[in-house]
């Protein structure tokens, strides 16, 4: 059995060394043969030649370069080169177990299933106290999950058998960072349940995310809110085929809101880190009606509920 192990990358060649570092010390059990794709999304900086300076004699290591900027176009790209029987895909910014590969691999190896939801921890340094569960998500981790029964995967410590790409062939390229911002992983893996597969839960196989500390911003969550709203708003009208009566006064009423949140807290709009979640919620609301009145101007881009993009939209 063949697995291939996919990061995607844009401009973090100092983020990426420390990745393929932690590489060597994964664990590559008997039977299985292992590569290692990365797919460039068309860096500026260093890239290349960190990936082709790698020392990882246990895995082939293959460079590939995507011009197209968005981390989905590097996604598709990086499942038509591989050539595993399992892809397992993780980020330039973690740090994987020595059981990384096993423990990912094991329910499909198994065939009980063909995907699999990984855990996601961001790294102790990272770490502030005032967390909550809704932070700790839009950094990426995965307590959020349900441990018996994950409702989607996370892009940064997910696999799946490559044979669910003859029902679901792509991930959306409007949606992840480069286009909208979110949604990509949490659509395909919405896409492979209506599609007859079944998530296994890995949880305890648990990748350690070492982001920018930038994005423990206010800025950044601003940011964030921005993005989650709008591909919120992308999935609820071209997939769910939902309708929102009023979302211009849905949208205004949440401008007013945000408005008095400002005088009821005037402290929150100066913390250098972090965001109060019910901004946090009001600026994502505000940003979903938003994109939605963009939205709905277009033809649906899916079937409801569908499993391929329609023709006309690519």
């Amino acid at each position: 059995m063949n697995v291939s192990i996919i990061i995607c990358t844009y401009n973090r060649a100092e983020s990426l060394r420390e990745t393929l570092l932690a590489m060597r010390q994964v664990f590559i059990p008997a039977g299985l043969q292992c590569e290692l794709l990365v797919v460039d999304n068309a860096s500026t900086d260093n890239t290349k030649e960190v990936v082709e300076s790698a020392h990882l004699p246990h895995l082939l290591v293959r460079y590939i370069h995507e011009t197209k900027r968005g981390k989905c176009h590097a996604y598709n790209t990086g499942m038509a080169q591989a050539q595993g029987d399992i892809l397992l895909w993780t980020d330039d910014d973690v740090r994987p177990p020595q059981n990384w590969i096993e423990g990912m691999c094991r329910p499909i190896l198994s065939g009980e299933f063909h995907a699999v939801a990984g855990g996601v921890k961001m790294a102790p340094h990272l770490e502030r106290p005032w967390m909550t569960m809704m932070h700790r998500s839009w950094l990426a981790e995965t307590t959020r999950l349900d441990a018996e029964s994950p409702e989607d995967m996370v892009g940064a410590n997910m696999a799946f058998s490559k044979q669910v790409l003859s029902k679901v062939p792509a991930f959306d390229t409007e949606l992840g960072p480069g286009a909208l911002g979110f949604a990509d992983d949490s659509l395909f893996s919405c896409q492979l349940k209506l599609a007859g597969y079944h998530i296994a839960s890995a949880l305890d196989v648990v990748v350690e995310h070492h982001f920018d500390p930038s994005r423990l911003l206010r800025s950044n969550f601003l940011d964030l809110a921005k993005k989650f709203g709008r591909t919120q708003a992308y999935v609820y009208y071209h997939w769910q085929h939902n309708v929102i009566p009023l979302p211009h006064l849905r949208m205004n009423k949440r401008i007013l809101q945000l408005a008095v949140q400002v005088v009821a807290h005037p402290k929150d709009s100066r913390i250098s880190e972090g965001i109060s979640p019910a901004e946090a919620e009001l600026q994502r609301e505000f940003h979903f009606y938003k994109q939605y009145l963009v939205e709905r101007k277009r033809p649906h881009n899916y079937q409801k509920f569908g499993l391929v993009k329609l023709p006309l939209s690519e």
